[in-house]
C-alpha cells in the first residue's frame, strides 16, 4: 500500500509540474490579452504557480483536504482548457479577459493530459488514504505483542 501511495505522489507531482512549465514557458506570449486586473498570461503564471505550491502541501501534510485540492487544481485547468477550446469565456466584467482559444497544439495538449493525470493520481491518492484511515490499527503492545481484546499486550 506505501508503495502504491508513494507511485501516485511521484505522478501527481511529476503531472503537475510538468503543467507548471508549460504555463511559466507560455505565460509571456498570453501576456498580449490584457484584462484590467490580470492579462492571460499573469493566469498561467497564477495556474503554474498553485500547481507548484500544492506539490509539497499533499507530499508533507499527507491530509485528505490536501489531495483535495490537489484535484481541484488539476480539474480547474483541465476544465478551462477544454471551456476555452469550445466555448468564449467572457471574464472582462470581473476584469479578466476574454478567454477563447479554440485550436489544440502540442503544448496546450501536453498540459491538458498532464492536470488530467495529476488527477487520477490525487483520485487515487485520495482513495488510498481513505482505505489506510479505515484499515484496523495494528498497534503492537509494549512487549511486542499484539494487543488483545481487552486491550492488554
Amino acid at each position: 500500500m506505501r508503495a502504491l501511495r508513494i507511485a501516485a505522489l511521484a505522478i501527481l507531482a511529476a503531472s503537475l509540474l510538468l503543467n507548471a512549465v508549460i504555463h511559466f514557458r507560455l505565460a509571456a506570449a498570453f501576456d498580449g490579452v490584457p484584462g484590467t486586473i490580470a492579462s492571460q498570461g499573469d493566469l498561467f503564471r497564477v495556474q503554474a504557480a498553485l500547481n507548484i505550491l500544492v506539490i509539497p502541501v499533499v507530499a508533507f501534510a499527507r491530509r485528505i483536504w490536501a489531495d483535495a485540492a490537489a484535484i481541484a487544481i488539476a480539474l480547474g485547468g483541465a476544465a478551462l482548457i477544454v471551456t476555452t477550446a469550445l466555448v468564449p469565456l467572457d471574464l472582462t466584467w470581473v476584469g479578466l479577459p476574454y478567454l477563447f482559444e479554440p485550436a489544440y497544439y502540442p503544448d496546450k495538449t501536453t498540459a491538458l493530459l498532464a492536470q488530467l493525470v495529476a488527477a487520477v493520481a490525487g483520485g487515487a491518492l485520495l482513495v488510498l488514504r481513505r482505505r489506510s484511515a479505515g484499515a484496523p490499527s495494528r498497534a503492537v503492545g509494549a512487549r511486542g505483542a499484539a494487543p488483545t481484546a481487552d486491550g492488554s499486550a
